[in-house]
């Protein structure tokens, strides 16, 4: 076979070898992007997840913290009453989520542990490499030196050309060296920073599961102090029974009030209408619903625009502090489970004398008293209403126009000693889930 039968074989053998170590390059580039983008979206999860859940944590323990002091206020009282047990059953749920929470937290702290564990290990390898590697240089540098003069070996050179390569050589050598070094140490500063991140991962796991332990000791107490609670309250049964009944009364006596207040403003609004129809715009019985045009969110949750169902899930709450004891609809009595009880609003429970504002601009349609609740006051925004129940004064009169967070009034304890404001919002005369509505 002569030489160009030869090279003619080879050069496509050649272009194919080359064309598959190309695509397995390729593999390898992308396969090493991908595994880079996974690592640094999965440090970017665990970031945003670790900070979601220590900031949910932050806030249960603060609403726990108010919730038992609320409670302690109520047991020094030395009276067991039915407020106790609400106070209670919402201890025993902020503690349950708590604990949730904190478990999420430990879940995610182990993931942590076990990945900066391998990158501890990964980093201990690499650098054990490096320093087997310089080691290795620096013995056969050392072997070089004793073997021969390096200033002699450059001029012993045949020509000028050859001597500076022979320069560049050696340059090379401690360049690559330096090299080395550099990277001995920076493999050995990032170790260090994983280990630090272990540790702190280590004493924030122990913190977590200390906390854990101490919430649920707490949750145990509190469910002993509902069932010892329970079993005095339902030895008082006939006279709960007829305080319930009571209640329901006026509930049925504050509905039929919003009610005639209501039906009395579309009446009058239809009149109005009528006598005016195209200038006037009124509420009807098929409510006119908002404007749907949307409104970008302020900084903070705060409100924005001026149509009251673009605030949705942005309302400040009716009183500056204060825990839900009584949800909205149909719900199972508190101490007697085979008596229902129906909220049309929902209870908030705050401190004595708390003051009690509007939610939203708009005007006071209604201001009266009813038995059980003592002042109520209604404020139409729009097609909405908000209803403001159980206040001991008020400090504004039907007619007048309202501001945001404006005060309307002090709240009222009842013969219970339960200091708690009733919160309404409706839809013409359909009632809302406020808690939806309130920012959170």
């Amino acid at each position: 076979m002569n030489l160009a039968e030869m090279r003619s074989n080879f050069m496509p053998r050649r272009k194919a070898h080359m064309q598959t170590m190309n695509k397995i390059f390729c593999i390898r580039i992308q396969t090493t992007l991908a595994l880079f983008l996974c690592l640094m979206l999965s440090s970017s999860f665990f970031a945003q997840s670790k900070k979601s859940l220590q900031t949910q944590k932050s806030k249960l323990q603060k609403d726990i913290s108010y919730t038992s002091k609320l409670l302690k206020e109520t047991q020094q009282d030395k009276k067991n009453s039915i407020s106790q047990i609400e106070k209670l059953n919402k201890s025993i749920e902020q503690r349950t989520e708590l604990i949730s929470t904190i478990e999420s937290e430990i879940s995610l702290l182990e993931t942590e542990i076990v990945n900066n564990r391998r990158e501890v290990d990964k980093k201990n390898a690499s650098l054990k490499k490096l320093k087997e590697q310089y080691a290795e240089m620096v013995f056969r540098a050392w072997l070089n030196r004793t073997q021969f003069n390096r200033a002699l070996y450059v001029f012993s050179a045949q020509n000028f050309n050859q001597a500076v390569r022979r320069v560049q050589y050696f340059n090379q050598v401690n360049d690559i060296r330096q090299q080395r070094l550099d990277e001995i140490t920076e493999t050995n500063r990032k170790l260090q920073e994983k280990i630090d991140e272990l540790r702190k991962n280590r004493e924030e796991k122990a913190n977590a599961l200390k906390e854990q332990n101490l919430q649920t000791k707490k949750l145990e107490e509190d469910k002993k102090t509902k069932e010892v609670t329970l079993t005095k309250l339902k030895s008082k049964e006939k006279e709960l029974t007829a305080k319930i009944k009571k209640k329901e009364d006026e509930k049925k006596k504050l509905e039929d009030k919003i009610k005639a207040i209501i039906d009395k403003e579309l009446k009058e609004a239809e009149e109005k209408k009528k006598k005016t129809p195209t200038t006037t715009k009124a509420p009807t019985k098929e409510t006119i619903k908002e404007s749907t045009k949307e409104v970008k969110a302020t900084p903070g949750g705060s409100l924005s625009g001026s149509g009251f169902s673009s605030n949705k899930g942005k309302l400040p709450w009716p009183v500056e502090k204060g825990v839900i004891t009584g949800k909205f609809g149909t719900q199972p009595h508190p101490v007697f489970s085979n008596i229902e009880i129906k909220n049309d609003g929902i209870d908030i429970t705050t401190d004595k004398g708390a003051s009690v504002r509007s939610v939203f601009k708009g005007e006071v349609t209604g201001v009266f008293k009813v038995d059980g609740y003592e002042n109520v006051v209604i404020i139409r925004h729009g097609d909405y209403l908000t209803v403001y129940s159980n206040l001991a004064s008020v400090i504004i009169s039907k007619g007048n126009q309202v501001e945001a967070k404006q005060k309307i009034g002090l709240v009222a304890t009842d013969e219970d000693g339960k200091t708690y404001l009733n919160f309404q919002i409706r839809l013409g005369s359909v009632v809302q889930n406020p808690t939806v509505w309130l920012s959170r």
